[in-house]
Formats: C-alpha cells, sequence, structure tokens
C-alpha cells in the first residue's frame, strides 16, 4: 500500500507540474494576447492621427489652392487695382502653401507640390504679359495722340489755301 501511496504521491506531483506549465502557458498566451491588442490599438490610434492631420492639411490645401486660383484669375484683368500688389499676395499665398505643405509630407502630397512648382512659373509666365500688355497699351495710346496730331496738323493745314494743301 506504501508503494501504491508513493506512486499517487508521484503522480500527483506530475500532474500539479504538467498543471503548473499549462496554466501558466494559458496565462503567458492570454498576457500576450492583451499586450498585442493595445500594441495594435496604440499603432492604429497613431495612424487615425497622422490620417486626420492629412485630411485637415489636404482641406486646407485645397482652400488655399482655389484662392489662389481665383486671385490668379483676377491678375491683369482690371478688377483690381494694383496688379503689383496682387501679384506679390499671389506669392505669399504660394509659399505660405509651401508651408503648409512641408517637408515631410511632401510625398503625401505630390499633386500639390508638382502644382506648386509649377505656379511659380505660371506667375513669371502672368508677369511678363502683364509688361507686354501694359507696353501693348502705351504704345496705343501713344499712336492713338500721333493720330489726333497728325489730324490736327491736316486740319489746320486744309484750313489755309495759300499753302495749296488738300487733304484726300
Amino acid at each position: 500500500m506504501k508503494k501504491n501511496g508513493s506512486d499517487q504521491r508521484k503522480e500527483f506531483i506530475k500532474f500539479l507540474a504538467h498543471f503548473t506549465v499549462l496554466s501558466l502557458l494559458i496565462f503567458l498566451s492570454v498576457y500576450l494576447f492583451f499586450k498585442s491588442y493595445a500594441v495594435q490599438r496604440n499603432h492604429i490610434q497613431n495612424d487615425i492621427i497622422a490620417y486626420k492631420q492629412i485630411l485637415n492639411k489636404q482641406q486646407a490645401l485645397k482652400l488655399k489652392i482655389d484662392t489662389l486660383y481665383y486671385q490668379m484669375s483676377l491678375l491683369n484683368t482690371g478688377r483690381v487695382k494694383n496688379d503689383v500688389f496682387l501679384g506679390n499676395y499671389i506669392s505669399q499665398n504660394i509659399q505660405q502653401t509651401r508651408d503648409i505643405i512641408g517637408a515631410d509630407s511632401a510625398q503625401a502630397f505630390k499633386h500639390y507640390s508638382f502644382l506648386l512648382n509649377r505656379l511659380d512659373s505660371i506667375l513669371a509666365l502672368k508677369n511678363e504679359i502683364i509688361v507686354i500688355s501694359d507696353k501693348e497699351r502705351l504704345a496705343l495710346q501713344d499712336l492713338n495722340e500721333c493720330t489726333g496730331k497728325i489730324t490736327k496738323v491736316s486740319n489746320e493745314l486744309s484750313k489755309d489755301p495759300t499753302r495749296g494743301f488738300r487733304s484726300k
């Protein structure tokens, strides 16, 4: 009987050891499950915050680009009093838009970066057009003034018959 009791004790200790090991494994797996849940939740929260920041930047950029488009459509149309001031204001807005994009998010906003790079050349072209149209307007004024003077001189000369000048 004693042998049977010692065998029972050995088997009970084996059982207790196996039960303890299995309980620790179950506890460890549940602990790691909850820990991975917390880590994944933190990553998801960080991704959500980053997404919201990008979404807010995108909305701000859309508003800025629409404003820039409207301002550039006003440039050299005669609807504003000072085209130079408007051109400077547009340049400042382009710089502010670049600041909104920033270096860290330039990858996320490639299309806006591309557009802003092209806006500089478009603005330079528009400034050249303004200069040329101003020169054209001045040339037309000079031409009209000269035509007026020629007409006036022709009228004065045609009034005096002794000069022998006739207008055709």
